[in-house]
């Protein structure tokens, strides 16, 4: 069967242009055509120019039209095989629900089959996707740009922290040093003194008895008053020793919360990153669990007992882009613990933020998860990257 040329579909050239090649393809197209620029075009310049020159069946339409056929060939093929609107139709939402949607845009367009009723229908799916992407992902990337700018200061805090446990285990060495010093200087004092005190020996046939004791007696406080001071410096040594062993803990605190904090992020990466259009990909009807590409909540219902009410829409949203479905109770501030047992009896699991929720709401929820041995995690905090990071071990723990 014949196909389609690009150039036949002059109303459609902008969404194939902007829908099945990226930038990058385009700038190695331009130079394979020889398409002159100006020296600081911009990417939607870039694009007008292809567009334009995507309407006349000239070498450059050609050259992109035979890159495409190449790029997408696997999915043309599989479209070769469909006849009639209703399997062209099928095949597209088969496809563009998988993600697939540039390799099936270009074989529908490419198709010689497809009535303009299918080519209108596609092109409308496509030019509103286009919208709910930006839209979603200028949401998505403000949210990210507040987390790394949270995780910015985290890692400022630390190395304030550095810089002070640096300055004090100078302190501490240079106290130490001192130390020593002194206690060399001690050592050669008690090595002069014992050094007398065998001169002495040789003096005792030749001083008396009294002058002996009062020497003897001089020397003992002398020695003493030393010994005294040793004891002094070596507990100010312990002291040292104490105050940089507690700042070694303070760092390891610091640096597991900014490890608890990046996997969190982590976390809401991902799902900012998951697909946000389609919550089960394979229709929840998929034959293998464990070939299945949809998250291991899928079909879970999963209580969010607390946290703020403001987010519990985000709350549900995050829950879907894990394929589960999220129940939030306010944990006794206007609803009720009657309520709170209703939704515990339908949940899976429940996750508990420790910063904003009641010991009353804590309580309940320890006692009924423990006698019907329904997994409970206590979350750091009530954000969004918090819940993402209790949702990914409990999608984990699935697997």
């Amino acid at each position: 069967m014949l196909k389609r040329n690009m150039w036949d579909h002059a109303d459609y050239a902008c969404p194939i242009i902007g829908t099945c090649l990226s930038t990058a393809e385009l700038r190695k197209l331009a130079a394979r055509v020889q398409l002159i620029l100006p020296p600081n075009a911009s990417e939607y310049e870039l694009h007008g120019c292809f567009v334009t020159l995507a309407k006349r069946s000239d070498r450059p339409a050609k050259v992109v039209q035979k890159y495409l056929d190449r790029k997408f060939m696997r999915q043309m093929k599989r479209f070769a095989k469909a006849e009639g609107d209703d399997a062209l139709w099928a095949l597209w939402r088969e496809m563009s629900d998988a993600g697939e949607i540039p390799g099936a845009f270009w074989s529908i367009m490419r198709h010689q089959g497809a009535s303009e009723l299918v080519l209108a229908k596609v092109y409308g799916e496509v030019h509103m996707l286009s919208h709910l992407v930006g839209a979603s992902t200028r949401a998505e990337l403000r949210r990210l740009a507040e987390t790394q700018a949270k995780v910015e200061r985290l890692e400022a805090a630390l190395d304030e922290r550095k810089n002070v446990l640096r300055e004090a285990v100078a302190v501490w060495k240079r106290r130490t040093m001192e130390l020593e010093r002194e206690l060399t200087a001690e050592r050669a004092r008690r090595e002069k003194v014992e050094r007398e005190r065998l001169n002495l020996r040789q003096l005792v046939e030749t001083q008396s008895l009294a002058d002996l004791e009062r020497d003897r007696n001089a020397l003992s406080s002398q020695l003493d008053d030393l010994q005294d001071r040793l004891l002094l410096s070596q507990a100010e040594a312990r002291r040292q020793a104490l105050i940089i062993e507690g700042n070694y803990r303070e760092e390891a605190l610091l640096r597991g919360q900014l490890d608890e904090r990046d996997r969190e992020v982590e976390a809401l990466e991902l799902a900012l990153l998951a697909n946000q259009h389609v919550k089960t990909p394979c229709g929840g009807v998929c034959p293998s669990q464990q070939g299945c590409p949809c998250p291991r909540l899928r079909g879970k219902c999963v209580l969010y007992v607390g946290g703020r009410s403001g987010l519990k829409g985000q709350y549900r949203l995050l829950g879907e882009r894990f394929g589960c479905e999220v129940l939030h109770h306010d944990g006794g501030v206007e609803q009720s613990p009657q309520h709170l047992q209703q939704l515990l009896t339908r949940a899976d699991a429940v996750v508990c933020p420790v910063d904003c929720v009641s010991h009353d709401a804590c309580a309940m929820v320890k006692r009924m998860c423990r006698g019907s041995m329904k997994p409970v995690l206590f979350a750091r905090s009530s954000g969004l990257s918090s819940l993402a990071s209790s949702l990914t071990a409990l999608d984990k723990a699935c697997q």
